[in-house]
């Protein structure tokens, strides 16, 4: 059974909400705004970090030094240096900032959400499909766009004006692929909005579909109706994926007791965890802490 020690973490957080650029971890962060919000930001890590995030709006990373892990869902992105990465609206993904022989370096921008759907209206299929967490082509394109950013954050008082740089950023995503155009098409409807604000919270202690009805204010059978239409899955199946994300994360991450990983991220049987765990990455909770596994699913490179 969980010890008195899980009882007390329970009400922690297993994924924050990712609505600004600042992160536990970070050595140094330089911030841009428009009209008082951030809109995009260089940070930089000098150790390892992780995180776990609920992230409501779509968000592009530009990965300019070092390496890190994505992770998202039973996919595992290895991101390098020169990588461009797009995180669609409602994801809820982990993060682990590896050990770095340099800094861990990165531009992020929070992509605005009306213009997306205007300026992709063509792409949208009439009902929001939540995308998966894509790495997109490293094209020279991309790199003058990284390091023109980077000579601007380095440089006091230095900014480029958000429309123009919007339109530059619009221009490049507008030469991707079909399937990254869907997924910045649209977002999750408002009651799945609201169900996910309130979700992230506290997903490690929800057992019962009801539960998760009510976040959203509505039937179990219209939340199963429109989690399915969402993100292709039944509510609950969703929760466990999760849960065994942010389990697959710790193992990495942490110095904790496999016990004590599978009960804080809302396992309560242990027997189940390790059948559960092993189903979706293929090898044991300590195969996986132990070794460098490679995914079928894991992202190029």
């Amino acid at each position: 059974m969980p010890n008195s020690e899980h009882q007390q973490q329970e009400h922690t957080p297993m994924y924050t909400l990712y609505d600004r650029f600042t992160l536990t971890g970070q050595h140094h962060i330089r911030t841009w705004e428009q009209q008082g919000h951030s809109w995009a930001a260089y940070s930089n890590y000098r150790r390892p970090a992780a995180h776990g995030l609920y992230i409501p709006h779509p968000v592009l990373n530009l990965v300019v030094r070092g390496e890190k892990r994505i992770y998202d869902g039973l996919q595992v992105h290895r991101l390098r240096a020169g990588d461009v990465f797009l995180i669609p609206s409602g994801s809820v993904i982990c993060s682990e900032i590896l050990q770095p022989s340099e800094d861990y370096a990165s531009i992020n921008f929070f992509l605005p959400q009306d213009l997306l759907a205007m300026h992709y209206a063509s792409a949208a299929t009439g009902r929001y499909i939540a995308g998966t967490t894509q790495t997109l082509s490293a094209s020279s394109q991309w790199q003058q766009l990284t390091q023109a950013l980077l000579r601007d954050f380095r440089e006091d008082g230095a900014m480029p004006a958000y429309e123009n740089m919007m339109d530059r950023v619009l221009h490049l995503l507008q030469k991707e692929t079909a399937a990254v155009k869907a997924a910045l098409a649209g977002r999750p409807s408002v009651s799945m909005q609201q169900v996910m604000g309130r979700l992230h919270k506290n997903m490690q202690d929800v057992r019962l579909l009801e539960e998760v009805a009510v976040m959203g204010n509505m039937s179990p059978a219209t939340l199963k109706r429109r989690f399915r239409e969402t993100y292709q899955c039944s509510p609950m199946q969703w929760i466990w994926a999760k849960r065994l994300q942010m389990s697959a994360l710790l193992l990495r991450t942490s110095d904790l007791p496999v016990p004590e990983i599978a009960y804080s991220t809302g396992f309560e049987d242990l027997s189940h965890f390790y059948r559960q765990f092993r189903r979706c990455f293929g090898v044991t909770p300590v195969q996986w802490r132990r070794a460098e596994i490679e995914l079928p699913s894991q992202s190029r490179r």
